[in-house]
């Protein structure tokens, strides 16, 4: 969805309405994936269909539901999840590792529901999107406060609108930890996981007699989260990240 939907009147109010809505929030929610009818959360849709829900109540609780754990925790590790989860509930890309690992950590310290909790309830969801309108891919345009990182950062994570976030492996990984420009056509065929990277790092601890020279670490695919995580707990930097 790149475009905001607003519900202008209670749902309960005009119901035509409220129908559009709710399809909008499950598509944005849910990654445009197709859900079958047990999937459907029908005690949610009844509350926000009678008005005892906003349209932030809405996306919250689809976010919060079994369906979403069942499709986007658990397939996922960490860093994914918290990938797709800025862009179905804040409409944007991470920025940054810092953003990354912040939402990683309460992931694991406060739990999913609080993790969800943290976007749809946050002062920038509440800046950009009220409590009445759907979450929309605020990045697929230029946007005040943003750079040109998230709008490319935004085309490689966007599927196209016959296609659904179903990839379990993380997108933005490379260009993040790196803090480069990536491109859609390089993110995605970083996706499959066959080729070996060589990551370029400086530490800010002592390393032998060289203080934070520069590192080069050539790994599979597979470890390069795991180097990712390591490297930062020793308060490493990453210069690059580049096929090997």
């Amino acid at each position: 969805m790149t475009a905001p939907l607003t519900l202008t009147c209670a749902a309960n109010q005009d119901t035509e309405q409220a129908s559009v809505v709710l399809k909008a929030a499950y598509r944005q929610v849910f990654g445009n994936r197709y859900l079958m009818e047990l999937d459907v959360c029908p005690s949610i849709d009844s509350l926000f269909m009678n008005g005892d829900l906003t349209v932030q109540g809405l996306i919250t609780s689809l976010a919060q539901s079994e369906t979403y754990r069942r499709y986007t925790l658990e397939p996922n590790n960490p860093y994914r999840f918290v990938e797709l989860n800025f862009k179905h509930l804040m409409g944007r890309p991470p920025r940054n590792q810092a953003e990354i690992s912040e939402h990683v950590n309460r992931l694991a310290t406060e739990g999913f529901e609080a993790e969800i909790a943290s976007y749809t309830y946050s002062d920038e969801y509440l800046k950009n999107f009220g409590i009445d309108t759907v979450p929309y891919a605020r990045t697929a345009k230029s946007v005040v406060g943003e750079t040109t990182v998230a709008y490319l950062r935004n085309i490689a994570i966007d599927p196209g609108y016959a296609g659904f976030d179903g990839s379990k492996t993380s997108i933005l990984l490379s260009s993040i930890a790196s803090n480069t420009n990536p491109t859609a056509a390089g993110a995605r065929k970083a996706v499959g996981g066959g080729g070996r990277y060589t990551i370029i790092w400086t530490s800010r601890v002592q390393l032998g007699t060289a203080r934070r020279s520069a590192q080069r670490s050539v790994v599979s695919y597979n470890s390069l989260s795991t180097t990712i995580r390591s490297i930062q707990a020793q308060r490493g930097r990453i210069i690059s990240i580049a096929n090997a």
